[in-house]
């Protein structure tokens, strides 16, 4: 029976369990916990029972993770979905007109508050110029404010933390040399788009995962050099590329150090039935369909001899 105690916020997960339980989930199948991750996590993780260990969240708490379950008592499997650093590549002879709505809308929905959103754009040096010019004004035209209203396309940051360190991330950028197309001031906890050009893959903004409103722009010499900047992370989940060859995005996607590409589409995308998961430092296994069977299942070999083996070390009789 889900009674949560009177002082305990509804969540997804007790949503989840109250619509399992009517439709008439046996007692004991689900059982969910709710509590603050530093509190209870590592005691989840480290107890004999549970056998699967599965976490979505940043590379840090990942690792933290796969410590424990290798030094626990009992050997865990993980299933891991971290962090991203999504590269959106942009070869020379893309329809602009299509990456210019996939990017922003790739980027900033939910104010970039997804593991799957864009988090560097690397651009073909002969097309460079113009995308950052037709980025920025269709950026600029994203209404920014209360997230109740309809039109509303750059709602608030998900809290105050995540802000502070979001607004530290863009001081950085500032005096590392990026150049700032797109910004605005903080009011409350909404943050308006920011876009920066001139953005080198070694800079902070570059090289860690935003979550938030943020875009930077990085400048590729040429296809081998988008390709060597968008593999040049440790991490790798989302990831998308665009061209009007579709067999030369194919052959770029397969060479990208990913999970999931995505060729002509921008990289915010899940099916149920489709693999989801990271390379690298993004994460452990894959979820959705079978592969979400697997994780949680393992294979047991039971054998039935139904007439007496020999075998060579049978005893014989002799005369």
């Amino acid at each position: 029976m889900v009674k949560p105690a009177s002082d305990t916020p509804i969540t997804g997960g007790l949503l989840l369990a109250k619509i399992l339980e009517e439709a008439g989930l046996p007692a004991g199948v689900l059982s969910i916990t709710v509590g603050a991750c530093n509190e209870i996590g590592d005691a989840f993780v480290t107890h004999p029972l549970p056998r699967v260990i599965s976490f979505t969240g940043s590379t840090p708490v990942g690792r933290n993770i796969a410590k424990l379950a290798a030094e626990g008592s009992m050997l865990k499997r993980l299933e891991l979905e971290l962090g991203g650093n999504g590269p959106f590549v942009v070869l020379s002879d893309a329809d602009l007109g299509q990456v210019v709505e996939a990017a922003v809308f790739g980027k900033f929905l939910h104010q970039g508050q997804t593991c799957m959103s864009v988090n560097r754009f690397i651009i073909d040096d002969r097309i460079h110029d113009e995308f950052v010019e037709r980025f920025a004004d269709r950026v600029r035209q994203l209404k920014v404010g209360d997230p109740n209203a309809p039109d509303t396309m750059i709602g608030p940051i998900i809290n105050e933390s995540q802000l502070n360190g979001l607004q530290r991330r863009i001081n950085e950028a500032i005096s590392s040399g990026a150049h700032q197309i797109v910004g605005g001031e903080a009011q409350g906890l909404v943050l308006p788009p920011h876009v920066f050009s001139q953005v080198t893959n070694r800079m902070q903004l570059a090289q860690t995962e935003s979550f938030g409103p943020i875009a930077p722009i990085i400048r590729a010499r040429d296809q081998a050099d988008a390709l060597e900047i968008a593999n040049d992370t440790d991490l790798g989940l989302a990831a998308a590329v665009f061209t009007q060859d579709a067999e030369r995005g194919l052959r770029f996607a397969q060479e990208l150090e990913s999970g999931m590409v995505h060729i002509n589409d921008q990289p915010v995308n899940d099916l149920p039935f489709n693999p989801f998961g990271g390379e690298k430092n993004s994460g452990i296994g894959r979820f959705n369909g079978a592969w979400a069977v697997a994780a949680f299942t393992t294979d047991q070999w039971i054998s039935i001899q139904h007439k007496p083996r020999h075998y060579p070390f049978n005893a014989r009789v002799i005369n």
